[in-house]
């Protein structure tokens, strides 16, 4: 903007001459113009002003109350620079100045001071003074109109009590740093819970004796019940003697020590140093740059938190907040601040310090100092480590499972010899046979002779080589199994079960079969016994219904043999007449063989009944045997005064199975019918019935108008040995079920709903039962 009107101006000096050439020197029009350039040269120059004037920096006085040798003083003002500059987004010029008021407290120094300052910043503006250390607040309230009038001042630290005697105007603020003596003092009884007395050390000093009515204010109130001392009176050579032969029992707390009682100056960080090193108890003290010392620890403020918290305060200020509306505030950076050193020295326990304690000056562990490379060291070695452990771990697990394999594979074998099985694999692929030793004793292979496929199957019954080698090949996920005969090379036949399965690689094809060899000519051999003794059961059974009916049989043999000599009595009549009467005669004969044949019916159902022998599998009309068994039983029945009513269905289809074992169910069925009527008074009906159902079996009902079947005797109708009646055997309804179930039927006793009980017969018809096989 400057170089702008600089530029104008000159423009108009040029207009100016034009118009003097035009107009003449006096003329009307050049005086206009020139009092136009002239208010507008002015405007540009308060303008050029106000710009300039908002570019300069901001200025701002560190004003120390001591001198630079003082540490308080050092780290309060590069905390605080260090926090300006880092912050403040515009220019900053800062100041430093030291008014020594420690050494020298007098009022003739410190006017000396004010004209030095006034003199030295006479031309200067500052917009904010910063004072560092408490005495130099009477100080900047008595000369601030020299210094800075009307300047914003913020102070560092000073506590609360000092504070409120001052009674700063509104526009001083800063940080109020709290005495915390009673803290300390709980420090100190936390790591010296057995101390028994205390000493409170200060110089003879003005700051030195405030800082004494503050510390006795807080052990007072704290009531610590120790045998309290107050040593401020003392030279610098006593104090150190006086602390050499303290009890080892004893609490030292040190203030400030400015000056001794013969006016000498110190640096109370000196004097700390000297104090714990003199001493023969802990020190504690109340600033942190004892710290380092030897004194053990305080709690206190850092004197840099002190700094940084003052300049956060002049920020505010410098970016335009009214200093009136900042009151003072607390630095809340207060902590417990320990000496690990001090600590070591005395033997006080660190875990006796308060929680959230800081400890300092701790010797780096090996940890700390070399930490990457104990990091990539510990890495290294516990890789090595893992990997070692890895193998080692590895191995045993590997010996382990192959000792556990082998212990596995032995009580296998044996488990499977001891059961006479056998066990195999096979792989499809390379044809190659792994079984147990036993397969080879139950194939009767000799020693010398490999376990192939071959030889496996070449000891298979030749018979059963084909159907043992489509089984195998149509293995399959669900195992299967084959019953096939080896013979052996002593000639001796030997049943073996082969069960197999099928495993799956990872590609889902069948490569692998494994299974098992089981030796059943135990089983064979007892199934045949068992067959062979069910059969002489059965026969026996048959032969104990029709020995009841021996009476019945009896009779209805003996009515046809009663009407042939009838016959034959009357033929020979009639053949003796003159003429004999032949048709009388032929009729006669007629009757004798319609009877004889009716004599030999009777008898040839009595040898079908008694006949043994093996189970023969043929079509069966159920109806006809149905009407041959009533037949058979006709006699009985009109005995007991029973009525059999027939309801046959018709066009049932054939049944395939032995007729006589079928009959014998029948008749053991109307027997069981018959004798459940024995006590009924009322009419005596069996009621037989055949029908074929939509699953395509063939079913004959057989109702009897008894009391029917008790409810507890349901569970138990065909267990062996188990009967109703008093001179039953128990085995009738036994042996029925297992000659239905060996036809693949089913039977069945029940209640009738209109009373007494039906059992039911369901046999598979031929055909169904051929497409089952």
């Amino acid at each position: 903007m400057f170089y702008l009107g600089i530029r104008f101006l000159r423009t108009g000096s040029n207009l100016v001459r034009t118009c003097d050439r035009v107009d003449g020197p006096g003329g009307r029009y050049t005086r206009i113009l020139r009092g136009a350039l002239l208010l507008i040269v002015v405007t540009f120059s308060l303008l050029n002003a106000e710009s300039r004037a908002s570019d300069e920096p901001r200025r701002v006085l560190l004003l120390h109350s001591f001198n630079y040798t003082f540490p308080a003083t050092t780290i309060v003002s590069e905390a605080a620079r260090k926090r300006l500059l880092e912050r403040f987004p515009q220019g900053l010029e800062i100041e430093t100045e030291f008014l020594d008021l420690a050494r020298h407290a007098d009022a003739t120094h410190a006017l000396r001071m004010a004209n030095f300052l006034r003199e030295k910043y006479a031309n200067v503006h500052f917009d904010l003074v910063l004072v560092v250390g408490v005495s130099g607040i009477p100080f900047i309230m008595q000369y601030r109109d020299v210094i800075g009038p009307r300047v914003p001042v913020v102070f560092s630290d000073v506590t609360r009590s000092t504070y409120e005697t001052l009674q700063l105007p509104p526009d001083i603020t800063g940080v109020i740093n709290n005495a915390y003596p009673a803290k300390t003092l709980e420090l100190a009884a936390r790591l010296q819970p057995g101390a028994r007395r205390l000493v409170v050390i200060a110089g003879s000093g003005n700051v030195d004796r405030r800082w004494r009515e503050i510390a006795r204010e807080a052990i007072e109130a704290h009531d610590p019940k120790l045998e309290t001392a107050y040593w401020s009176d003392l030279t610098y050579d006593a104090l150190l003697a006086n602390v050499s032969r303290l009890p080892s029992d004893t609490i030292v707390l040190l203030l400030t020590f400015f000056a001794d009682s013969e006016g000498k100056r110190f640096i109370p960080r000196d004097v700390a140093a000297a104090v714990a090193k003199a001493s023969a108890a802990p020190v504690y003290g109340l600033f942190d740059t004892y710290l380092g010392t030897g004194i053990v620890g305080s709690y206190t403020d850092t004197f840099e938190s002190l700094g940084i918290t003052a300049a956060d305060m002049a920020l505010e200020i410098l970016s335009g907040t009214d200093v009136t509306t900042l009151p003072p505030r607390a630095n809340p950076r207060a902590a417990f601040r320990v000496d690990a050193r001090a600590l070591e020295r005395w033997g006080l326990e660190q875990s006796n310090l308060p929680p959230g304690s800081v400890v300092l000056f701790k010797e780096p562990s090996l940890w700390e100092q070399r930490r990457g490379l104990v990091l990539g060291t510990a890495l290294v070695v516990g890789l090595q480590s893992l990997f070692v452990a890895a193998l080692l771990v590895q191995r045993r697990r590997r010996r382990q499972a192959e000792l556990s394999l082998k212990e596995s594979e032995e009580r296998m074998s044996f488990t499977a010899t001891s059961v006479n099985v056998g066990l195999w694999q096979f792989d499809r692929t390379t044809n190659e046979v792994w079984a147990t030793e036993h397969c080879r004793a139950m194939f009767g292979l000799p020693a010398d002779v490999p376990l192939t496929r071959n030889t496996i199957v070449e000891a298979i019954h030749p018979e059963d080589r084909e159907m043992a080698i489509a089984a195998i090949r149509q293995v399959s996920n669900e195992p299967s199994v084959t019953q096939v005969r080896v013979v052996r090379p002593d000639g001796q036949l030997h049943w073996i079960s082969v069960r197999a399965r099928s495993r799956l690689d990872d590609h889902g094809a069948s490569k692998q079969l494994s299974g098992i060899f089981v030796d059943i000519t135990e089983q064979k051999a007892a199934e045949s016994e068992s067959d062979l003794q069910r059969e002489e059961v059965t026969h026996l059974m048959r032969v104990s219904v029709l020995g009841e009916l021996s009476g019945a049989i009896a009779h209805e043999v003996n009515q046809p043999l009663t009407a042939i000599l009838s016959n034959a009595q009357a033929a020979l009549y009639l053949l003796a007449q003159k003429p004999p009467n032949l048709a009388e005669v032929r009729d006669a004969l007629q009757d004798i063989v319609q009877e004889d044949n009716r004599a030999g019916e009777v008898v040839h159902r009595l040898r079908s009944l008694l006949k043994k022998g093996e189970t023969r599998s043929e079509p069966v009309d159920i109806n006809a045997l149905v009407n041959q068994t009533v037949a058979l039983l006709r006699s009985e029945l009109i005995g007991r005064r029973i009525v059999v009513d027939t309801d046959l269905a018709d066009g049932l289809p054939a049944l395939s199975g032995d007729a006589i074992q079928l009959q014998q169910v029948l008749l053991n069925l109307i027997m069981n019918a018959m004798d459940a009527m024995a006590s009924t008074p009322r009419a005596r009906l069996v009621t037989i019935s055949t029908r074929e159902t939509q699953a395509g079996t063939v079913e004959v009902l057989v109702k009897d108008c008894g009391p029917g079947i008790k409810l507890a005797q349901e569970k138990r109708l065909f267990e062996p040995f188990f009967t109703t009646k008093n001179h039953g055997l128990g085995l009738g309804l036994t042996i029925c079920s297992t000659i239905v179930q060996a036809h693949g039927g089913k039977i069945n006793l029940s209640n009738d709903d209109a009373g007494g009980a039906v059992a039911a017969i369901s046999l598979p018809a031929q055909e169904m039962l051929m497409a089952a096989q």
